[in-house]
């Protein structure tokens, strides 16, 4: 099966799996017995489970599809008589980052503190950047990495990861015929910032203030949902730092600031 087609079918399954299991608590009386305000009242957690269905399986995928892609890599690895274990390893950090997105989910609906503890930027910023390689090769995109050694954040190092992934995501998805990504992280006082720069479509600067809220997404057509960048900021506001997205409009790229404090 096809990735998109395997995620395609995950997505079905999952949004089933959530309506069906709504349905069977609550099911409907009839017309007559249902006051007009409480069937409108259970349409709208309908669709409130369907949207929190959407968005798990909008973060999930992008862990999936790198695991599939990787896994692939590691068939053609072997075939040519090489060693697959570098592949096999990127395999397993995916599956384990998908399942830690899930418990994130589970914290995004019942917020708890998160455990903050001094994180090296340089090693966290290459392996986000190396488990998305693949796909930035595939799409011909050129990647630069400035980080010097000796950054040190307080952060939790998976939620981090996370929002990283979101946003080179964001980045690769705006160049679909290729670019160039520049990947830096800099000390400011008591900051640090990272600085991700991409040359893609860019954005219009009546879009930027509504790209963080829930559900706001340009790109529903590929089956964006607009709540990574929702849980972006959370996880960020829950560190005690911020992202920060500009674009000089539509064709001249688009730059993310992701500013911590310092350890």
């Amino acid at each position: 099966m096809e990735p998109k087609h395997f995620l395609l079918a995950l997505a079905a399954l999952a949004l089933g799996a959530a309506l069906g299991h709504a349905y069977g608590r609550r099911r409907p009386r009839t017309d007559a017995a249902l006051a007009d305000e409480e069937r409108l009242a259970w349409l709208q957690r309908l669709s409130t489970i369907g949207q929190m269905m959407s968005g798990v399986v909008h973060e999930v995928r992008t862990p999936l599809a790198t695991i599939i892609l990787t896994a692939e890599h590691a068939q053609r690895v072997l075939d040519k008589g090489g060693d697959p274990r570098a592949q096999l390893t990127a395999v397993s950090r995916e599956a384990d980052r998908a399942v830690e997105i899930l418990s994130d989910i589970l914290d995004f609906a019942k917020p708890a503190p998160l455990d903050l503890k001094p994180v090296e930027l340089a090693p966290l910023l290459s392996s986000s950047l190396e488990a998305l390689k693949i796909r930035f090769t595939e799409r011909g995109v050129d990647t630069s990495f400035d980080v010097p050694a000796g950054i040190r954040v307080k952060g939790s190092e998976r939620h981090l990861q996370q929002v990283l992934t979101v946003l080179l995501i964001n980045a690769l998805d705006a160049m679909p015929f290729g670019g160039r990504l520049a990947l830096a992280a800099e000390s400011a006082g008591a900051s640090a910032r990272v600085t991700i720069t991409d040359t893609g479509v860019g954005i219009e600067p009546a879009r930027l203030k509504g790209l963080f809220e829930p559900f706001a997404t340009g790109r529903a057509e590929q089956g964006g949902t607009g709540l990574g960048l929702n849980v972006a900021r959370w996880i960020m506001n829950k560190h005690g730092g911020d992202v920060a997205i500009s674009s000089e409009g539509i064709g001249k790229g688009t730059t993310v600031v992701v500013t911590l404090p310092a350890a």
